[in-house]
């Protein structure tokens, strides 16, 4: 009977019941209930053969963590909204001098020249008449405001200063690639001075100053010249004549030369010299309007008042 006891404890220990496992259903629970079987005193009980069988089938269940990959680095799209976007349209075309000094503005054109809605287009005029690039008129006329004498040496030196330290902190990050775009703005703008092609070479006068602006200047200082240049921009074009063309090309070539040599004093002299170079172009060919039209009704105040009166109508 004694040697009979070690069978008997052995025996009801194997009769225990099995211990409750949780229902494998992802490969992370099949590795937990596998170190469960191989930790618990059950599973010393069960012979050697079905350990095995079970451990194996529990051991295939279980899957190699896979390597997390992080996802792409992608900039964050801009939320731009169709009247920002007319907004913006209107505000570059004033900085080219598509438009001139006086000249009236409907909505109903906005629409038209970028294709898009009336409410976008009333939406942006709004805006650019809050921002001063548009004047409204007491007969609800909005129009491109003119620009005085005083307000034009105002503006000229503004320019003078602002630009001229914008292109003084783009010294140092302009790099080989950005110095071949503005080499080739410049060849295309003689280009199209030699043919006379007005349009072409403001757009590339744009695009060749803010190219060098944008490496500099802060947004913040970015927004001053543009405001400069929305309200400098019209008159530029209506004053635009074989000068400008001669002179600004060789000052392009300074500005190009220092800033490769990144010589940001020369570089701010040349910014200013271009400036001011244009500015007396502008300032002689409203003095010669000026005076056209001094001469003109002086000529019209020595006829009678007939022939004054027809002249007046003409």
């Amino acid at each position: 009977m004694q040697t009979s006891q070690p069978w008997r404890a052995r025996a009801s220990a194997m009769a225990r019941p099995m211990p409750r496992l949780p229902p494998v259903t992802t490969a992370t629970r099949a590795a937990e209930v596998l170190v469960l079987m191989e930790c618990s005193c059950w599973s010393s009980m069960v012979c050697g053969a079905k350990r095995a069988i079970l451990l194996r089938a529990m051991r295939s269940l279980v899957k190699p963590a896979r390597a997390v990959t992080a996802p792409p680095a992608l900039p964050p799209l801009a939320k731009v909204t169709l009247r920002d976007q007319v907004t913006q349209a209107v505000r570059s075309a004033l900085m080219n001098g598509h438009f001139e000094p006086g000249q009236a503005i409907t909505v109903k054109a906005i629409s038209e020249m970028l294709g898009s809605g009336v409410m976008p287009a009333r939406e942006a005029m709004h805006r650019l008449i809050a921002e001063g690039a548009l004047e409204l008129r007491p007969n609800r006329t909005v129009i491109v405001p003119a620009i005085s004498r005083h307000e034009f040496d105002e503006l000229t030196d503004l320019r003078c200063h602002v630009e001229g330290l914008a292109a003084a902190q783009a010294v140092g990050h302009v790099a080989p690639a950005e110095l071949a775009s503005l080499r080739s703005i410049d060849r295309a703008m003689r280009a199209a001075g030699r043919r006379g092609d007005a349009d072409a070479y403001l757009d590339g006068n744009f695009q060749f100053h803010f190219l060098i602006y944008r490496l500099g200047a802060s947004p913040f200082m970015l927004s001053i010249i543009e405001k400069l240049w929305v309200r400098v921009g019209p008159l530029i074009r209506s004053c635009f004549n074989e000068t400008g063309f001669a002179d600004s090309s060789r000052h392009h070539a300074s500005i190009v030369e220092s800033l490769a040599a990144g010589e940001a004093g020369e570089l701010r002299q040349a910014i200013v010299a271009d400036i001011t170079v244009a500015a007396q172009t502008i300032r002689a060919v409203q003095a010669g309007r000026a005076a056209q039209a001094s001469a003109a009704q002086t000529a019209v105040r020595g006829l009678p008042k007939t022939r004054a009166h027809a002249a007046r109508r003409a």
